[in-house]
């Protein structure tokens, strides 16, 4: 008897796998591939979702049927039999594009969490937008799209890689890691310098705000941008974009795509090059400063590895030239007043017309196969960047004032090398209890600064024949670092949802000064919880609360400079926040109301200073022990008619500078931040014949009050020192005949003027610097207007 029970046990898991098939298959529509279908088998609990290529994998009995849904279209039942692959073309319901029952919005589809899911369902908030509201809202780099999310600034400075990005009170520290992580098609870019590069060829965007240490790692403090390339497909396509607008400005764009074998390996290739003459003239030079030039080139091989598994192979590659060291001075224009921020008038006076260049290239392999129950997905990448720039030296030393006296200039280079290892298991039952991930992350920098200045023998000399070098840094960095993570989400009901996930973080960081030969080592570790639980109220009403916990890198600053702060070691800086919210829809999916409070601790944040103690200049990143940073945060999508749709946001921030060894800056504000946000965007879309449509967008988009700096440093309380808050209107409009169409554009079309950067060097006045310094500030960027012409075939 013992015997027939053991040989039982033995074939029972025989004859249940025999009564078990795997099916895949893709789901498309009229338009193409269709992303988050859901598939399930009816009657049971197991289900999937289509993926990126609208692709799917779902194991079930033989004798099963599987149900294809997706909001708006029709649902279809296909019976499994002796089927392997089952395709599927979806039809939109007719019922919902009656003109009587308007059509609410779609459900957007993230990939926030690392899997294809609702953007209403995610405990955080998260704000994403298709490839046809990039078309119409303009957006061509990653500036241009944060800075239409409240909470969110954004702004260029000095060189092609100096960007100043802050979130929700976060901000960037110049030439230091982003409080924001982006990725790519699933590959984390690890440079900092790489978020002013230029967009093309992008199907989604998407941001999550909140610590997002457990899913991104490092520099996550703030949140991540998660951009989705558009996927090539069976068949052949492409797209030819010509524009020009003011300053002499070209704009050129083309990709193509298809399939070199159907349904098994595919191609897509795009450039993206523009050309402008600038807008903002140097009156000693009589030259534009902020002239500038990219060049994107991108490229991606996809391979269907039987009906499990794909393989793709990206490479990108950026070259970005333009103006640098793009200061206007008070000293050299009177109408510049000192020590007022709101002061936009005057020009660039420099002596040496500043030039940056920023070059880039990326090469990625992605892997991803499918087993019962989970996919394995592989993410390696390759990542070289190089900065350079020169320009008018600006310093508090009396040879030069960064004005028409050709005594010296100055330069910087930085360089990093970057490899990466991602491995990532992910539970793929879309229709499970339990949804979880788990696995690790490498990466090894290898990354150069050097920096000098350039002393001219004849101060009548214009072009700097004769000069003689004095090296300032030349530090080489080394960083190694493994991460290990897990994340586990449960369904304890319809409505209660809760998520729990661990990350460890482990850095080695190694610098050598080569001016001085010193050397130096550390290592550090980094634990990032996070927590988050959600319940629905009702259909499409939603309450949330999370908890995590992010940090960003540590590093070293070229040179200690002693009793300022300045350290040559920088510590890791950490972040916790807590996040309570609602998200909500009403009246047919045409109303989307979500709300978020959150609160945000620091542990050790960094904060750029850059001044003079009277006896020495200094700059560099030094460590508050503890800040916090708090608000509310609305976001809303209201469709009014089918032709009239408005998107709005707001958001409301108040921070604190808590505990600093320099106690001016106790009880101040975060510099860099705005104290406000909101923006406010009115589309509309509408057929104009069988073959013909118009589309126009006009966004409103503010920046409330920013502080420039942190401490009385200057001389003047940070309380008397902003920036006021401004205003900036866009607008696009798009005629669309068959393949053809025709756009026009404007940015900033009422021409508000406001100060990308500002410092008040105005209050250093004396002997030791031969007379006043003078204010800088860098101005932003005037009224920009185009046309373009796009033909699709």
């Amino acid at each position: 008897m013992l015997q027939k029970l053991l040989l039982l046990v033995l074939i029972a898991p025989i004859f249940v796998f025999s009564q078990e098939t795997t099916i895949t298959g893709e789901v498309t529509d009229a338009n193409g591939v269709m992303i988050g279908v859901n598939v399930t088998e009816k009657g049971a609990s197991n289900g999937a979702t289509t993926d990126i290529d609208g692709r799917y994998s779902i194991t079930v009995q033989k004798d099963a049927v599987l149900v294809f849904s997706y909001l708006g279209y029709l649902s279809q039942e296909i019976k499994v039999s002796d089927k392997k692959t089952i395709n599927v073309l979806l039809v939109e319901d007719a019922s919902k594009l009656d003109e009587v029952v308007l059509q609410g919005f779609s459900d957007v589809k993230g990939r926030a969490r690392k899997r294809i899911e609702s953007i209403q369902s995610v405990p955080e908030s998260v704000t994403a937008v298709t490839s046809e509201q990039i078309d119409i809202t303009g957006i061509d780099n990653i500036g241009s799209f944060l800075t239409q999310i409240p909470g969110i600034s954004y702004g260029e400075s000095q060189d092609p890689g100096t960007v100043m990005i802050s979130v929700r009170g976060i901000p960037q520290i110049r030439y230091g890691a982003s409080p924001i992580a982006t990725v790519v098609d699933g590959v984390y870019m690890s440079s900092a310098d790489l978020n002013n590069q230029s967009l093309f060829d992008i199907d989604q965007i998407e941001v999550i705000k909140g610590a997002q240490g457990l899913f991104y790692g490092k520099n996550a403090i703030g949140g991540a941008v998660v951009i989705t390339t558009k996927q090539p497909k069976n068949g052949f396509e492409g797209k030819v974009k010509a524009g020009y607008g003011n300053g002499n400005s070209i704009n050129l764009e083309s990709n193509v795509s298809g399939s070199i074998v159907d349904n098994k390996s595919y191609y897509r290739f795009g450039v993206s090059y523009s050309d402008s003459d600038g807008f903002i003239e140097n009156t000693t030079l009589n030259k534009n400063v902020d002239f500038r030039r990219d060049l994107g080139l991108r490229g991606l091989l996809k391979f269907r590895l039987g009906s499990k598994s794909t393989l793709s192979i990206t490479g990108q590659h950026n070259d970005t030239k333009s103006g640098a060291i793009t200061f206007i001075n008070s000293n050299d224009n009177p109408s510049f007043e000192d020590f007022n921020p709101n002061s936009y008038e005057g020009n660039p006076t420099a002596d040496f017309l500043g030039e940056g260049t920023l070059k880039s290239s990326l090469v990625t392999a992605s892997f991803e196969t499918q087993f019962t129950g989970f996919k394995l997905q592989s993410h390696t990448s390759y990542s070289d960047v190089d900065l350079y720039y020169d320009g008018d030296y600006l310093s508090f030393d009396p040879i030069d004032n960064y004005g028409p006296i050709p005594a010296a200039y100055q330069d910087m280079n930085r360089a990093s090398r970057t490899i990466n290892e991602e491995l990532r298991l992910i539970s793929s039952n879309a229709s499970s209890k339990l949804q979880w991930n788990l696995g690790v992350f490498l990466q090894s920098i290898d990354s150069d600064w050097d920096t000098n200045i350039f002393l001219n023998q004849d101060v009548t000399d214009f072009d700097y024949t004769n000069t003689v070098t004095d090296r300032i840094t030349a530090d080489e960095n080394k960083l190694n670092s493994i991460g290990l993570f897990g994340f586990l989400e449960y369904d304890f009901t319809e409505k209660f949802n809760v998520s729990v996930g661990l990350r460890n973080e482990w850095e080695t960081l190694k610098n050598t000064e080569n001016v001085s030969s010193i050397h130096s080592k550390r290592s550090y570790n980094a634990f990032q919880p996070k927590l988050s639980a959600s319940y629905k109220i009702i259909k499409d009403k939603m309450l949330y609360a999370s908890y995590s916990r992010g940090f960003r890198s540590g590093g070293y600053n070229p040179v200690e400079v002693p009793d300022s702060g300045i350290k040559k070691e920088i510590n890791p800086e950490f972040t916790n926040s807590f996040e309570i919210g609602a998200k909500t829809s009403f009246w047919n999916n045409r109303f989307i109301l979500n709300l978020a409070y959150f609160n945000t601790v620091f542990e050790d944040q960094q904060v750029y200073r850059f001044g003079s103690d009277g006896v020495r200049s200094f700059l560099g990143t030094v460590n508050f022990e503890e800040s916090k940073s708090s608000g509310f945060e609305i976001d809303t999508k209201l469709r009014l008619t089918k032709y009239l749709d408005l998107l709005g946001g707001a958001s409301f921030i108040n921070t604190e500078i808590t505990k600093a060894f320099e106690e001016s800056a106790i009880g101040n504000k975060i510099p860099f931040a705005p104290q406000s946000s909101f923006y406010l965007g009115v589309f509309t879309n509408f057929k104009t014949g069988d073959n013909s449509k118009i589309s126009a967008n006009i966004n409103v988009e503010n920046k409330g009050k920013k502080y420039w700096f942190a401490d009385d440093l200057y001389g003047v309380d940070q309380k008397d020192i902003f920036q006021d808050p401004y205003t900036l209107i866009n607008a696009k409009l798009i005629y669309d005949i068959k393949d053809f169409s025709i756009g026009i554009w404007g940015k900033n079309i009422f021409n508000t003027k406001y100060n990308n950067e500002w410092w008040p060097f105005g209050v250093f006045d004396g002997d030791l610097y031969g007379g006043p310094l003078g204010d800088v500030r860098v101005p932003s960027e005037p009224t920009t207007y185009g046309l373009e012409l796009t033909y699709r075939f």
